[in-house]
């Protein structure tokens, strides 16, 4: 991801695919006019919020099932059209953008951008690690690639807010800043489920699938939590439950610590009668060893939880 303050433009088709690649995932760019070619992207962070506004030329862009395996990289982003217009296109649907207008899409499965414009297309991006947001995968599959309307309605307050938050570039303090980052991140999932409505559910064990992710994040608190647990709550034998979470490419434990750890994390952003301990932040949150947890923590993170809480400050 790109670092706070980052600004780049380009008049070469071949060097504006590798801009796009360092602020982004790894993208390709076709269809674009090789004359007079000119593209800008401009990327700060506030927090683990990656705010990127982007402008080039009539083009396509591209994230292929090839691109996925050179970089598997996870992440929730709002597309928002400033000028000009676009068709996005992701898990099998496709959403027609006009000026306001946003959408939602994950990097972790193919997506494709058609920009046109009668100049220059204007377009803003926001991206949260997908870890940091609170949807399950079937939950997140189902808000993506619809038009959400910047014109009218619930959409259109958030088109609004999420432009000033691209134009006024507040000044904020580290934990002040997460928690924004969060915040706005629940504000896009719930407005967005609130429009799309739950898509109609393909997959016979998307149900029982949501009600295993309730139970989940009821349970975290429980160092007794386990795929074995868990199967028995729901009268389904290990290897099944286990069958469930493998299509979602992901183990049953690795959901539970993943979780547990995003728990924690905000848990260090936030004091509740007095600053928590690190033993008492990892105990809440169902871990049982102060290593394990720091070891945990730094291979989600990168830092360690004492120099997170710091920075943080």
């Amino acid at each position: 991801m790109a670092v706070v303050s980052s600004e780049t433009a380009t008049n070469r088709q071949d060097v504006w695919r590798d801009l796009l690649r360092d602020h982004f995932v790894t993208l390709d760019v076709v269809d674009a006019q090789r004359d007079a070619f000119d593209g800008a992207v401009r990327s700060e962070n506030l927090a683990h919020l990656q705010i990127s506004d982007v402008r080039s030329i009539n083009q396509d862009i591209i994230r292929s099932t090839e691109l996925l395996r050179r970089d598997r990289e996870r992440y929730l982003q709002v597309g928002l059209i400033l000028t000009g217009g676009a068709r996005v296109e992701q898990d099998g649907r496709s959403a027609v953008l006009g000026r306001g207008d946003f959408v939602v899409y994950e990097t972790e499965r193919p997506f494709e951008w058609r920009l046109r414009s009668g100049t220059q297309w204007d377009l803003a991006v926001f991206t949260w690690p997908r870890d940091t947001i609170q949807l399950s995968e079937s939950e997140s599959a189902a808000l993506t690639c619809h038009t959400l309307s910047g014109a009218t309605g619930i959409t259109g307050v958030l088109s609004r807010m999420l432009t000033d938050l691209l134009t006024a570039k507040p000044t904020l303090s580290g934990a002040a800043a997460a928690r924004i980052a969060d915040e706005v991140g629940e504000l896009v999932t719930t407005v967005a489920e609130e429009a799309c409505g739950r898509a109609a559910e393909t997959d016979r064990h998307a149900g029982l699938l949501r009600q295993v992710d309730a139970y989940i994040d009821e349970h975290l608190g429980d160092p007794d939590l386990s795929p074995t647990l868990v199967a028995q709550a729901h009268f389904l034998s290990t290897r099944q439950l286990q069958r469930m979470f493998a299509s979602r490419g992901q183990t049953v434990t690795q959901v539970i610590r993943r979780r547990r750890l995003e728990r924690c994390r905000r848990d260090l952003l936030t004091c509740r009668g007095g600053e928590p301990t690190l033993t008492a932040v990892c105990f809440r949150w169902g871990f049982t060893d102060l290593a394990v947890f720091s070891r945990a923590f730094r291979e989600a993170y990168g830092m360690s939880p004492t120099a997170y809480r710091s920075q943080a400050r």
